[in-house]
């Protein structure tokens, strides 16, 4: 029945109490072991921002504590989408999370993009995050089209001689075409002839196209494949005994990489988006090695940079609702773009699209059982060994 004159106010949405974080994970399937770090990471984190009393929101007045919800996405884009329409509906997050790998990051920024939802992007580093034309997103790792630039410029410096690069390179990921692209790039504005070995992800055992590439007689060989490529790969030469003078495999950096080959692993190099020896005096968290000891306690082993990942993103979006004094999601999407400080993890800067420009990588090396940082020369903890003291 309609009564002329009453006016019945919109109920009132209660005062919020906690933050809710949403993100689509990969605890299974072929992205779950670098999933289940990056989760490791963030989790980390929520539970050292809650013993802090949770993240300050200026327009509150208070702390608020954090809330973690996630769904696993089996690896699978069509369920990550899914999952990423659930948090921004049904769960209704404060915050969207990006998951881990370059597909699944674009299968949620389609999303986010279609909800006018910031995706604060941790996990997926293909360069089409940013080439795309997304207005909803803000990324803290560095491109993949980057990858190589430290790794050539080393080598370069190292040996004035080398000639030849074979990259091999996944034509159907986003993320190694990417980083192929970038080897071309890097390769040739330092002299070298580069030649692509190129292959379809998880349909190749390098049984032909190694030995190929081998006899073309490459001085640096560079392989970007997803992990399990690029372990099948390394597998390939060591049972073969190819020893070109370098290696760099983005599996590398890792320490599952330590893991599957042994001592093996002894002298391949990789690019990494963090590792220990950085983040000694950033303006916002924890020191490199306060994470170090907070990561290994909780879970009995050393972070590798994805989890790193995982933790900085954290770092990074209180440090804007600290900035921003409030929870608009527009308002933290505008001051992730205008800010400018550095984390553990290293520096963050976007340009005016959210894409990440000031944080740089660090090349490594297998050396004596561990990773050392050979480029750049800070924070480098070692000297590149070259030609590559192998073990095979």
């Amino acid at each position: 029945m309609h009564m002329r004159g009453l006016f019945f106010a919109a109920p009132k949405r209660p005062a919020m109490k906690r933050i809710k974080l949403g993100i689509s994970i990969s605890l299974t399937g072929s992205y779950s072991v670098q999933g289940v770090e990056s989760f490791r990471g963030l989790s980390l984190y929520v539970s050292d921002v809650n013993a802090r009393g949770g993240i300050h929101v200026a327009q509150l007045g208070r702390r608020l504590p954090v809330d973690l919800v996630h769904i696993d996405d089996e690896s699978d884009a069509d369920i990550c989408r899914r999952n990423v329409e659930r948090l921004m509906t049904k769960e209704q997050a404060d915050i969207l999370l990006g998951p881990y790998s370059s597909s699944l990051a674009l299968a949620a920024a389609e999303e986010a993009e279609a909800g006018d939802v910031t995706l604060w992007n941790h996990g997926g580093s293909t360069d089409e995050m940013d080439e795309r034309g997304f207005t909803c997103l803000v990324s803290a790792i560095t491109p993949a089209s980057m990858y190589s630039r430290g790794i050539i410029a080393l080598v370069r410096k190292t040996d004035p001689g080398a000639r030849r690069i074979a990259a091999f390179s996944a034509f159907d990921s986003g993320f190694s075409r990417n980083v192929a692209r970038g080897v071309d790039l890097y390769g040739a504005e330092y002299g070298f002839e580069v030649r692509r070995f190129e292959f379809r992800t998880g349909r190749e055992d390098f049984s032909e196209l190694l030995p190929e590439a081998m006899d073309w007689e490459p001085d640096l060989v560079i392989g970007m494949g997803r992990l399990n490529d690029d372990l099948l790969l390394a597998g390939r030469m060591i049972d073969t005994g190819a020893r070109p003078k370098a290696a760099a495999l983005a599996a590398a950096s890792i320490g599952l990489f330590r893991e599957a080959f042994g001592d093996y692993a002894e002298g391949f190099m990789s690019s990494s988006q963090w590792e220990r020896e950085g983040g000694k005096d950033p303006d916002a968290g924890p020191t490199s090695e306060e994470f170090f000891e907070r990561y290994e306690a909780a879970y009995g082993h050393a972070p590798d940079f994805v989890a790193a990942q995982g933790y900085n993103i954290g770092v990074v979006i209180e440090e804007c609702i600290g900035r921003a004094g409030v929870l608009d999601r527009r308002t933290l999407r505008d001051i992730a773009r205008e800010i400018d400080f550095r984390t553990f993890y290293g520096r963050f800067k976007t340009d005016a699209r959210g894409g990440q420009t000031g944080h740089e990588m660090v090349t490594v090396q297998w050396q004596g059982g561990g990773k050392a940082v050979v480029y750049p020369e800070a924070p480098a903890s070692g000297r590149l060994a070259y030609p590559a003291r192998f073990n095979f």
